[in-house]
């Protein structure tokens, strides 16, 4: 049988990508992964991206691209997108201040994704916890997906379980009702608060893919804290991942 596919959110080495561009995929691939999630190209075309990501049989999943970023250079995202491959390009951060504040990011959101739609791109949104606090008994998530009806979901387990809300129950009716795009997986400690390596802690990896099957959705591990070297981190949560999903 063949393994599922697991991608990196390439924020989990930002530093190697920083210096090093090429070696930082080169890990990704040793360490187990078939597809990236991009935070940001640092300069890169996607052309030279493209060249990279076929040296290391790579695949270009998604991107996390700032409201600043699609604010501003829209047009050039959506350009990156179709010479890369990817399908998704997924803002990772709503301040969520106030209920207005996220309705107005909402709608932008939601004028993107009509935008993007016309290349057949969908415009995804990636939680952190400030999205689990509540305005008038209702989560600013809640409140978000409300707005943007057009914008597919990326939950972060380890971000909703920080925030004191169970993944599994919070995501199900979303991906009953076909608003989950990819599962950001990351891994919560079973005591306080640190992200340790996938297996390690107390997320219900099983019972996600049960919910959400990594033949439908893309599965991406994102690892911002490490007890040892970065490649041994991300080679460990991706080896966990899919030992706690096949197993």
């Amino acid at each position: 049988m063949k393994e599922m596919d697991v991608s990196l959110q390439l924020w989990s080495i930002k530093e190697e990508v920083k210096e090093d561009f090429a070696h930082a995929l080169e890990l990704t691939e040793k360490a187990g992964y078939q597809g990236v999630e991009f935070a940001g190209y640092h300069g890169k075309t996607p052309e030279e991206l493209k060249e990279l990501l076929a040296r290391y049989h790579l695949k270009s999943i998604s991107t996390h691209t700032a409201l600043d970023r699609l604010r501003g250079s829209f047009d050039e995202e959506i350009d990156y997108a179709k010479k890369l491959g990817h399908k998704m390009i997924v803002c990772p951060w709503s301040e969520c201040k106030t209920e207005e504040g996220a309705i107005e990011d909402a709608r932008f959101l939601e004028s993107c994704a009509q935008k993007a739609a016309r290349d057949g791109i969908i415009i995804g949104y990636h939680n952190h916890a400030q999205e689990f606090k509540r305005f008038n008994g209702q989560y600013a998530m809640d409140i978000l997906l409300e707005n943007m009806p057009s914008v597919q979901y990326e939950p972060d387990v380890f971000w909703i379980a920080y925030a004191g809300v169970d993944p599994l129950v919070y995501i199900k009716p979303l991906a009953s009702a076909g608003r989950v795009c990819a599962i950001h997986a990351k891994e919560l400690a079973r005591e306080g608060t640190e992200n340790v390596y996938i297996g390690q802690g107390k997320i219900d990896f099983a019972g996600l893919a049960a919910l959400c099957p990594p033949s439908k959705y893309c599965y991406i591990v994102e690892q911002e804290e490490f007890s040892t070297d970065h490649f041994d981190g991300i080679s460990k949560s991706c080896q966990g991942l899919r030992a706690l999903i096949s197993g």
